[in-house]
């Protein structure tokens, strides 16, 4: 028995010591998992600060282009070029992103995360794309008559790039435009006035006389073509009328969708030379002589096909989808009560004429030149520079510094370094006329007249290449019939300012009055008056007015080039600028230094410079 029972006591002790072991390393390796979780614990807090120091930046780029949709990327990293805060774990959770522009142009932040003073450290990179805001510029047809559009004569509507070349050098394409955006607002074409370009009317469309579009036509009441125009094409695009279509002569070389009701004569042919499964289709009733019907084979949802088939027929009468031509009105989705006419004046330039106006330097000034004077103005001195004897003088002029809007995305050409400001000159009123000549020279000049601006008298304004004249006026422009005005490089400045431009709030009748037979290039943006233009001059640029009417030989020729001027202060973006998210990107992290070790260090360099100096 005995030795059974020290052999038992062996054995427990040898138990009992394995059991010490096993609990042992249990412990060991309960101590190492709790440390390797703590750590992991540590770094996933490290990682979610990096994110947040992206998150952060991220969110105060964009919030900063919602505010000014015009910086560029460079404004961006310098403006917002470090990010940094803390997480709400401790004091010890701290991150830091920097924001910077890397060699493929993206935009880079580089967030590095830490907690515990340093003891966990994640650095996180993201890259994100730079999308720019997308400028849509008032300038995007070649005649805009927000309330009616009446166009006669012989003058020709199409377009050009000056861009690439003067008119009389470059192709001419068909984006001359020609639209009407307010209410029931009518588009009238009548003598010979081709129109190469496409014609919108929130009114009716009238198409008189034997001049042809050479482009599609819409409008959301109705459409008009007159007998008696002569054989060939009326519309050598297509016809999309929210109302009715009445057809009483010429060709339509495409097909025709109305949802209201049709009528047809005779001589009037709708020749769908596109081959489109309708040659037309509406939604009302039809009037169409006996034999009139389908230029080409019909082929119906069950396969069949049919022959000639009458335009009478079911098959083309169903209501068509179309979309209609804007209109700015209180029925319009888009209507902004505190904007009424911002489709029509999308600068909203009456609004603003009064605080450009308390920046005239000469409020009370009738400028004129005259009885053979030349006078010369740069952005910022006007003299005269020769004058016969005894005539009055013009008043020399200094230019003053002011804050024009339409000038807050572009910079003027005024020769003063280290200064956005413009520099503008003011007068009451502005007559350039008895052989008179005025050159404009050495960059972008502006004026600012309240009152009328006239040049008739022989007069002659000359415009020299790379320079630019702006006028905002509160009265009339009229250019005379005797009056030259001659822009020796049309289109665009360096600056991306137009070669000459007529701003004008003026809200009475006839405010706008082109009566020369010269040509000239400039862009006319005059919302609240009617603009006449007449005589046998060429206009090359663009026309905004309440309405517009053309007569004689007056032709207007589009600068494409005009759509990308970016007058304003982003109040015309079609689309707003953004930051598109790349991709992630990991690298090993670096701890936020120590501020308390950070100025120990400075402190000893400042000693060693210090001893140096001394040692000097």
């Amino acid at each position: 028995m005995r030795k059974q029972s020290g052999f038992t006591l062996i054995k427990v002790m040898l138990m009992s010591t394995m059991a010490s072991v096993v609990v042992f390393g249990a412990l060991k390796e309960t101590v190492i998992q709790e440390r390797l979780t703590g750590n992991f614990q540590k770094d996933m807090n490290a990682r979610l600060l990096a994110e947040k120091g992206v998150f952060t930046a991220a969110a105060a780029l964009q919030s900063e282009l919602e505010s000014n949709p015009n910086l560029s990327i460079d404004d961006l990293v310098n403006q917002h070029g470090t990010h940094t805060g803390g997480g709400t774990i401790g004091d010890d959770a701290l991150f830091q992103a920097n924001v910077i522009k890397n060699g493929a142009g993206l935009l880079e932040v580089s967030s590095l995360g830490q907690r515990y003073f340093g003891d966990a450290n994640q650095k996180l990179i993201a890259r994100f794309e730079f999308q720019p805001g997308q400028n849509n510029s008032p300038f995007q047809n070649a005649v805009t008559g927000c309330k009616g559009v009446n166009l006669s004569g012989s003058g020709m509507v199409d377009s050009y790039d000056s861009s690439k070349g003067p008119y009389s050098n470059t192709n001419r394409d068909s984006s001359g435009h020609v639209n009407t955006v307010i209410g029931d607002s009518s588009v009238t074409i009548s003598g010979n006035s081709p129109i190469k370009g496409d014609v919108k009317a929130s009114g009716v469309v009238y198409l008189k006389g034997s001049s042809p579009i050479i482009g599609d036509v819409h409008s959301n009441t109705g459409v008009e073509i007159s007998g008696g125009g002569g054989s060939g094409y009326r519309v050598e695009g297509n016809i999309y009328s929210g109302g009715f279509f009445t057809h009483k002569g010429g060709d339509v070389k495409g097909f025709a969708r109305v949802t209201g009701d049709v009528d047809m004569k005779w001589g009037s042919q709708i020749l769908n030379e596109g081959n489109d499964p309708y040659d037309i289709m509406y939604g009302g009733a039809g009037k169409f002589p006996a034999d009139y019907h389908s230029q080409d084979k019909v082929e119906l949802e069950d396969g069949t096909i049919l022959y000639n088939v009458s335009y009478s027929d079911a098959y083309f009468k169903q209501v068509p989808e179309l979309e209609p031509v804007k209109v700015y009105d209180p029925t319009s989705p888009d209507y902004d009560s505190a904007k009424p006419n911002k489709e029509c004046d999308p600068f909203e330039l009456p609004l603003n004429m009064p605080s450009v106006m308390a920046q005239n330097p000469e409020p009370s000034l009738d400028f004129e030149v005259g009885a053979t004077q030349s006078y010369l103005f740069t952005p910022t001195t006007g003299r005269l520079q020769s004058s016969q004897t005894g005539t009055k003088k013009a008043k020399a002029q200094n230019a003053q510094a002011a804050q024009i809007y339409l000038f807050d995305n572009l910079k003027q050409d005024h020769g003063i370094s280290n200064t956005d400001e413009e520099r503008v000159f003011g007068m009451k009123k502005f007559r350039l006329a008895s052989d008179g000549q005025m050159t404009i020279t050495g960059g972008d000049v502006i004026f600012l007249v309240d009152g009328d601006f006239k040049i008739d008298g022989n007069a002659k304004l000359t415009i020299r290449s790379g320079s630019s004249l702006t006028v905002f006026t509160t009265g009339k422009i009229i250019l005379g019939a005797s009056g030259e005005v001659i822009t020796e490089k049309e289109g665009m400045t360096d600056t991306g300012i137009p070669s000459l431009n007529f701003f004008s709030s003026y809200d009475k009748k006839d405010g706008v009055q082109v009566k020369g037979a010269s040509d000239m290039y400039a862009t006319i943006y005059a919302p609240l008056t009617q603009v006449k233009l007449s005589g046998s001059g060429q206009l090359y640029g663009t026309v905004r007015g309440s309405i517009i009417n053309s007569s004689g030989g007056s032709g207007v020729h589009f600068d494409t080039a005009l759509k990308d001027v970016n007058f304003g202060s982003g109040n015309t973006a079609t689309s707003e600028p953004k930051l598109v998210f790349k991709g992630w990107a990991f690298q090993a992290a670096d701890p936020l230094p120590d501020l308390d070790e950070t100025q120990d260090q400075s402190d000893d360099s400042n000693e060693g410079q210090n001893s140096t100096n001394q040692t000097k």
